[in-house]
């Protein structure tokens, strides 16, 4: 799987905090999108 990935790595907790933060924080304008935290994997689809 990590090969597929383009970071080459696997997911840590921090990378989908980083997510979570980026949606709840006030400056956040963002609506009706799929906000991806996969390394880049969708890139080998």
């Amino acid at each position: 799987v990590l090969q597929r990935t383009a970071l080459q790595r696997q997911g840590s907790p921090e990378d989908l905090a980083g997510a979570a933060l980026f949606l709840v924080r006030d400056a956040g304008y963002v609506t009706g999108q799929v906000l991806r935290v996969d390394g880049g994997r969708w890139l080998n689809i």
